[in-house]
């Protein structure tokens, strides 16, 4: 008897507990920024075509849960201070038989409360130039008044990691660094 007391208790609390589903998310307002080294100066270029899509559960102004996030820029929309360079970056980046810089979401590793944000510990594939690799990232969430959720944080990776050859100009005078750094922040509104 007192088994099955339990087990209908368990039952009626799965009934009538709230059931909070993930949303649709769209990219409202998007930026990344390309940026690294050379052995003339620093430089950076941001990307202008970036878009995200993804299923998020928001309860009460809680982040909950993020089932699926994945995000698309177009390689040629990275523009650099100087345009004689797009050329070389788009070269590098195989942006021609590539046209896409992907990050598709694996899965969420941690989701923790920090003052106003959440961090959010992820693991996910991007590609660059044809070449897939499996990343971790720690990126900032916080939810708007408006329901909104930004997500910030940036990505150290290098080009060479990713089979992708080193900008040059000048003969090989002017060279890229390996290390480059990718800047993002993505403002995300229910579909």
């Amino acid at each position: 008897m007192k088994t099955s007391s339990v087990v209908i208790a368990a039952i009626l609390a799965l009934m009538f507990s709230p059931i909070t589903k993930a949303d649709k998310y769209s990219s409202k307002v998007q930026k990344m920024v390309v940026s690294g080294t050379s052995t003339l100066h620093d430089w950076s270029a941001p990307a202008s075509n970036l878009s995200a899509k993804g299923d998020i559960t928001v309860q009460n102004t809680s982040l909950q849960a993020i089932s699926s996030l994945s995000v698309v820029c177009l390689a040629k929309s990275i523009k650099s201070e100087k345009e004689s360079m797009d050329e070389k970056i788009y070269d590098a980046l195989k942006a021609e038989d590539f046209p896409n810089i992907t990050y598709t979401l694996s899965r969420v590793n941690s989701l923790t409360k920090s003052g106003e944000d959440w961090i959010v510990e992820t693991t996910g594939i991007l590609t660059i130039g044809g070449t897939a690799k499996t990343v971790d990232m720690t990126v900032k969430a916080k939810i708007q008044a408006d329901g909104e959720i930004v997500f910030t944080g940036t990505k150290k990776i290098t080009l060479t990691g990713f089979n992708l050859e080193r900008p040059s100009a000048m003969l090989g005078v002017i060279k890229c660094g390996d290390d480059i750094t990718l800047t993002f922040s993505l403002t995300m509104k229910k579909a």
